[in-house]
């Protein structure tokens, strides 16, 4: 079990409906293994920066810099049939930058870099990307923490066409894969228009890369609270493998 950043993690049962449910995930990315590192993230430019057994750099006079920036795959969240409207984030990385003496024989320290979040319900519409202040820590290391929380204002259309799914005759009237798909069948451009929900998330950071400071690893820590309140499905088999799977719809 991973360490959380809050006090707990929980789910809580009845036979109808969940009370609440807490869930928590990560991306682990280790920048010393160039496997991992690119089935978990982009760079650009792709040929300013190489991996090593030290990290994601380059080698070069420590005065010297070049602007990067790393992207990390998309991390699906919630539950198959239920996405979160407001996620926790927490990000390290490591390690910190080090002081450098310029030509000038004075000595300089190089600026955190800054982390970015934005979310989609469908993978292909996206929000903007929102800057992660830098929050304190004993320990040594980069920390960027904050909320990402989906306006009221952004959800009264689909909670109003997810209510009017709600009153047919479906398998799981709770069903929001299936009734996103229902909506979608009457009007497809509705995730250019609104976003409803945090279906996936993906993280932004950019940086100065000095010469010779390589970063050794990213982790992005992400955790929600969802309502469990919700009606069993006419078929309870199909029920049981929804809560073992995040989110999962894609636009086509």
């Amino acid at each position: 079990m991973k360490k959380l950043f809050i006090p707990a993690l929980a789910f809580l049962f009845t036979s109808a409906l969940y009370s609440s449910i807490i869930d928590y995930k990560t991306i682990e990315i280790d920048f010393t293994d160039s496997i991992d590192a690119l089935e978990k993230a982009d760079w650009s430019p792709a040929t300013a920066l190489n991996i090593t057994d030290e990290g994601l750099g380059w080698d070069g006079e420590a005065a010297s810099s070049r602007d990067c920036r790393i992207v990390t795959k998309p991390l699906a969240l919630g539950l198959s049939w239920r996405p979160p409207t407001s996620v926790s984030v927490r990000v390290t990385i490591q390690p910190e930058p080090v002081s450098f003496v310029l030509n000038s024989g004075d000595s300089s320290r190089p600026y955190y870099g800054d982390v970015y979040v934005r979310y989609s319900p469908d993978l292909v519409n996206w929000s903007s990307w929102q800057v992660l202040p830098i929050s304190e820590s004993e320990e040594p290391g980069r920390y960027f923490s904050g909320i990402v929380r989906v306006p009221n204002l952004e959800r009264e259309t689909y909670s109003v066409l997810f209510y009017e799914y709600s009153k047919f005759d479906v398998p799981w009237k709770c069903d929001e894969d299936a009734a996103v798909r229902w909506l979608l069948s009457i009007d497809e451009h509705f995730f250019e228009r609104y976003l409803p929900f945090i279906g996936y998330i993906e993280f932004l950071f950019e940086s100065s890369f000095y010469g010779g400071q390589r970063i050794s690893s990213f982790k992005a820590e992400v955790i929600y609270s969802i309502s469990g309140l919700h009606t069993l499905p006419k078929d309870m088999s199909s029920y049981e493998e929804r809560n073992s799977t995040p989110w999962s719809f894609r636009a086509e």
